[in-house]
């Protein structure tokens, strides 16, 4: 049975490295390309904004053509909570606060979607 010298100890340790750039790149690529892959660039769907509220529960802005749609998703699933027009305005003030608080934009279609 023969020993293995210092020369056999440095080519496993070569390879081992270049095994493990190799592997480090392909998971670089795969982390930057990863979402891109099999997408267009003519998005029919777009998520506007996203608001986690905690417990595997979040609230979001997605629109979809000439729409804005206000979803809520649970662990159970996913519920319209309401659907607005994209040129809709959402800077209005509410009757009850102070003018100067103004909501845009996420905020104001939340409170607009609780108010109904």
């Amino acid at each position: 049975m023969s020993s293995l010298g210092w020369t056999d100890y440095v080519s496993m340790m070569g390879s081992f490295v270049v095994v493990l750039l190799l592997l480090i790149g392909t998971l670089i690529m795969i982390k930057r390309m990863g979402p891109k892959v099999g997408m267009s660039n003519s998005k029919k769907i777009q998520i506007l904004e996203a608001q986690n509220l905690g417990g595997r529960q979040k609230l979001i802005l997605v629109g979809v053509g000439q729409e804005t749609i206000l979803l809520g998703l649970s662990a159970t699933g996913m519920t319209k909570l309401g659907q607005f027009p994209n040129d809709t305005d959402f800077t209005s003030h509410d009757e009850d606060r102070p003018e100067e608080i103004s909501q845009t934009g996420f905020q104001s279609i939340l409170s607009r979607v609780l108010n109904k």
